[in-house]
C-alpha cells in the first residue's frame, strides 16, 4: 500500500510540475495589447502560420461589473489554441451605465484582431467571438453589428445575456449596462435577438435548462431569429448545470459541450 500510494504521489507531483511548466510557458508567451481607449487585448499567437486557422475574441462575463478573467478566459486558451485558432482575450472596461463602452472595446478589439492577422498566424477573414454570461451580451451585439469591419466572422454564446428586456434579461447586468431607469426604447435597441439579420454571422448557443440567473429563453428566441433570417445556428441545451457550468471543470456536461463545439468548429472550416 505505501508503495502504491508513493507511486501516486510522484505522477501527481509529475503531472502538477508538467502543468506548471505550461502555464508559465503560456503566459510568458501572452500578447498584452493596449487598446486605444483603454481595453486590453491579450493574445496568444500560434507558433506557425495556419492557413486555414482563425482566431476568437473571448469575453468573459462577470455582470458588466467585473472580469471572470481565468475561469471565462485565459482558462479556454489551451482548447482554442489545439483547435488551431489563436484565441485572445479581451479585458474590456466596465460601462457604469455608459453602454458605448464595452461596445467601442469589442470594435477595436476585433479590428486590432484583423489587422495582426499575418503576424499572429490566421486568417484576418475567420474571426470569431466567444462570449460567457455578460460577455455573451457584448459577443452578440457585435455579432448583429451592421459595420462589417467590426462585426466578427462566427459568434460562440454560453449561457448568455443576450436581451435586455426585463422578464429576460440578467437584472444587475441590465443596470449596469443601461441604469435601473433605463427606457423600453434603449431595452429594445440592446436586446439583440430583435437584431438579427441578413449578415449575422453563424452561431453556437450553449445553455443550461435550469439556468435561474439568465433566462434560457433568450437564447431560444435568439436561435428563431436567426432560423427566421436562414443564418446558421446551432442551439444546445444540456438538462442541468444552471449558470456558469461550461466554465467548471468538474461540470456534467462539460464534456459533452467541448465535443458539440469541436464538431461544430470542425463542420464551420468546410463551409
Amino acid at each position: 500500500m505505501k508503495k502504491i500510494l508513493l507511486f501516486t504521489s510522484i505522477i501527481l507531483l509529475s503531472l502538477l510540475f508538467v502543468i506548471t511548466v505550461f502555464v508559465i510557458i503560456v503566459r510568458r508567451s501572452i500578447i498584452h495589447v493596449q487598446l486605444p481607449h483603454g481595453a486590453v487585448l491579450h493574445v496568444l499567437p500560434h507558433y506557425r502560420n495556419i492557413q486555414t486557422g482563425g482566431a476568437v475574441i473571448i469575453c468573459p462575463g462577470g455582470g458588466y461589473s467585473y472580469l471572470e478573467k481565468w475561469y471565462e478566459g485565459y482558462n479556454w486558451f489551451p482548447y482554442f489554441y489545439l483547435h488551431g485558432y489563436t484565441p485572445a482575450m479581451l479585458e474590456y472596461r466596465m460601462p457604469k451605465h455608459d453602454f458605448n463602452i464595452p461596445m467601442i472595446d469589442g470594435s477595436e478589439a476585433i479590428r486590432v484582431m484583423r489587422k495582426h492577422a499575418e503576424e499572429w498566424h490566421f486568417n484576418e477573414n475567420n474571426v470569431g467571438i466567444v462570449g460567457f454570461s455578460a460577455g455573451g451580451h457584448l459577443a452578440s451585439t457585435m455579432m448583429v453589428m451592421d459595420n462589417d469591419s467590426v462585426r466578427p466572422n462566427f459568434g460562440i454564446l454560453f449561457y448568455s445575456v443576450i436581451s435586455m428586456k426585463k422578464d429576460l434579461t440578467h437584472i444587475d447586468t441590465h443596470n449596469q449596462l443601461l441604469g435601473k431607469d433605463a427606457s423600453e426604447e434603449l431595452e429594445a435597441r440592446f436586446s439583440n435577438e430583435l437584431h438579427v439579420s441578413d449578415k449575422t454571422p453563424s452561431a453556437f448557443v450553449a445553455i443550461a435548462n435550469d439556468d435561474k440567473a439568465v433566462s434560457p429563453r433568450s437564447s431560444v428566441l435568439f436561435r428563431d431569429a436567426m432560423r427566421a433570417k436562414n443564418r446558421p445556428v446551432e442551439l444546445h441545451i444540456y438538462p442541468s448545470g444552471g449558470h456558469g457550468w461550461a466554465s467548471h471543470l468538474t461540470a456534467k456536461y462539460r464534456r459533452q459541450v467541448l465535443e458539440d463545439l469541436a464538431e461544430w468548429l470542425s463542420n464551420r472550416q468546410q463551409e
